[in-house]
């Protein structure tokens, strides 16, 4: 069978769409039931980790802010302790099995939580404190703090932070050696994997994949390769059919490897229900890959050398995100993040071997299906993508397409920036950078029928995307002081906003934007553009209709030679600072 190779854009569309699928093996079994969200209740199980011994399953809550503690053996819920945050994502365990970190995303901390007594302790954390891991001696942790583009270094002797590694845009998925030497820290919209020594901090080298989402990574005991997941956006071409827009891919990489990988591979053209690759675990010979693929309800069975059959277990669950090897490797249990259960997998014969349900919740969440359809392939012709890949959890994959179903003046071939979707967007109409759409409905609508091209959706699901999507709420503001107050350079920066600069003239009301229309000349002249709300700004980058602006400071530096973007040119260097301190605060 013949190694998987980078294929040009006409002929991914080609194979894709028809039945040469060279990898891909051959499943006769019959089909396993649609899985469906736990409208009934649903804590939220996200990622998993287990104590050393294996006789503990740790199971991070995300809709219930609590961590669930489970028998390995029995899959019984022993307790469900409370994280002191909101939607807790990363868990680790101490190498004595004493201590669980979690880290707490949306409300910014980490927990400290003793395993034995049920006692929570939070260190505040600001910037979504995403994942964590813990070197074998015990010594340090690593936190990747995805919107302040860094990883965090605690010391867990004083459980202090003492140091910040710069990485690239949005790191998440974090991952350790075998012997704890090396770390290395996956990119979410960077396309890259940053390394780290983790005894003198030093940075190692930086890993480039021609692909964004990058939401798992695992590293070979050598220090130098990782196995990356992730999806290669094909936005150089309009998108008059969402097959092959997206590609979701695998990539053995190595610092100042090849830009396309040592082992570049096209999970489309290997596995099924591929969508939206999300955790990978190595198997203890680092032959196979386990991915979650989170939009397609599935786990697939990669072969790391891209050699042989890629096989795939088909409904696991709702919007599989976290997985775990038991210690013993007899296990692989698969967190279902919508589905309120874990699947219990055999690693050999891909039998799942039994459902761990987390249990009835505190509440219901109304939004539930909403969530579900957001993050399932399912509803998109071709089935390679979801509105989560474009919008990675609410936010932006920092990519600019050419769409083709918007009738508006910026026409087919215009590069348009995908907008953030956080900020509770029901609020904040008009839509899209023309202003076209008028409702949220209409932008959701038009979405569904003119990019996805559903193949199928009932008036009620379609409501209930409506709904979610125009209540995706905002995390806190990371630049502010802790008590969510401005800080002094802030001040200065919001006197200049609204006086000398004149950026209040257009960028005016709650959110700061969205209430008007104005010309910048980063289109044609006479195509005006629906002012961008600034609020929460800090975390959409690229700026721009374009997304030409890879920081607020290109947005003037850069992209303003006319200056018809507002009266920046009559500010100082000092003032500029101040004036983006005050914007990213908003």
């Amino acid at each position: 069978m013949r190694r998987p190779v980078l294929l040009g854009i006409g002929a991914l569309g080609s194979l894709v769409g028809g039945a040469l699928l060279p990898l891909r093996a051959q499943d006769t079994t019959p089909p396993a039931p649609a899985v469906r969200p736990a409208l009934a209740g649903n804590r939220g199980p996200y990622e998993v980790a287990f104590t050393p011994d294996g006789t503990l399953a740790l199971v991070t809550e995300y809709d219930e802010g609590a961590l669930a503690v489970i028998e390995r053996a029995t899959g019984r819920v022993l307790r469900h302790i409370p994280t002191g945050g909101t939607q807790p994502t990363g868990v680790a365990v101490t190498p004595d099995g004493a201590l669980a970190l979690v880290t707490n995303s949306f409300s910014g901390s980490l927990a400290f939580i003793d395993l034995k007594t049920g006692k929570t302790e939070t260190l505040p954390l600001r910037g979504m404190p995403w994942d964590v891991v813990i070197t074998p001696d015990g010594k340090r942790a690593f936190v990747s703090v995805s919107q302040l583009d860094h990883v965090a270094v605690l010391e867990l002797a004083t459980r202090k932070i003492t140091a910040t590694l710069p990485t690239g845009h949005r790191p998440q998925a974090l991952a350790l050696t075998p012997d704890g030497s090396t770390l290395v820290a996956a990119n979410l919209t960077a396309g890259t994997v940053s390394y780290f020594d983790t005894e003198s901090l030093a940075a190692r080298g930086t890993a480039k994949v021609p692909s964004v989402n990058l939401r798992g990574v695992a590293a070979f005991p050598d220090g130098r390769r990782v196995f990356a997941v992730g999806q290669r956006a094909q936005n150089e071409r309009p998108t008059e059919t969402p097959i092959g827009i997206w590609s979701n891919q695998a990539f053995v990489q190595a610092p100042g490897g090849p830009r396309n990988g040592i082992e570049n591979l096209w999970l489309d053209l290997m596995g099924t229900d591929v969508s939206d690759p999300d955790s990978v675990v190595l198997d203890a010979r680092q032959e196979l890959a386990y991915v979650t693929c989170s939009g397609g309800n599935s786990v697939n069975v990669v072969p790391v050398d891209g050699e042989g059959e890629t096989r795939t277990v088909s409904e696991i669950g709702a919007h599989p995100r976290g997985l775990a090897f038991t210690p013993n490797k007899k296990e692989i249990w698969v967190a279902n993040l919508l589905g309120n259960d874990l699947a219990v997998l055999d690693p050999v014969t891909l039998q799942i071997l039994r459902r761990v349900s987390l249990g009835p919740t505190a509440r219901k969440d109304p939004q539930l299906l909403g969530r579900y359809l957001f993050a399932s392939a399912k509803i998109v012709k071709g089935e390679q993508f979801s509105c989560n890949s474009c919008h990675p959890d609410g936010g932006t994959d920092g990519i600019s397409w050419k769409f083709v179903h918007v009738p508006d003046a910026l026409g087919k071939q215009t590069d348009r920036n995908a907008k953030a979707l956080r900020g509770n967007l029901a609020g904040s109409a008009p839509y899209r950078w023309s202003g076209h759409e008028p409702t949220i409905q209409h932008f959701v609508e038009g979405e569904l029928k003119g990019l996805l091209q559903t193949p199928m959706v009932t008036e009620a699901e379609k409501a209930a995307l409506i709904d979610y999507v125009g209540a995706i709420p905002e995390p806190p503001n990371p630049y502010r002081n802790p008590d969510g107050t401005h800080t002094p350079a802030a001040l200065r920066g919001k006197l200049l906003f609204e006086g000398k600069a004149a950026c209040a003239t257009c960028h005016a009301g709650p959110r700061f934007g969205g209430q008007r229309q104005a010309w910048i000349g980063t289109t044609p002249e006479g195509v005006f553009l629906q002012v961008p709300r600034l609020k929460g700004v800090y975390d959409t980058a690229p700026y721009l209709h374009n997304g030409k602006a890879a920081t607020l400071e290109e947005v003037f530096s850069q992209q303003n030679a006319n200056n018809l973007h507002g009266k920046i040119e009559l500010l100082s260097v000092e003032e500029r600072v101040d004036l983006l301190h005050y914007v990213r605060e908003l």
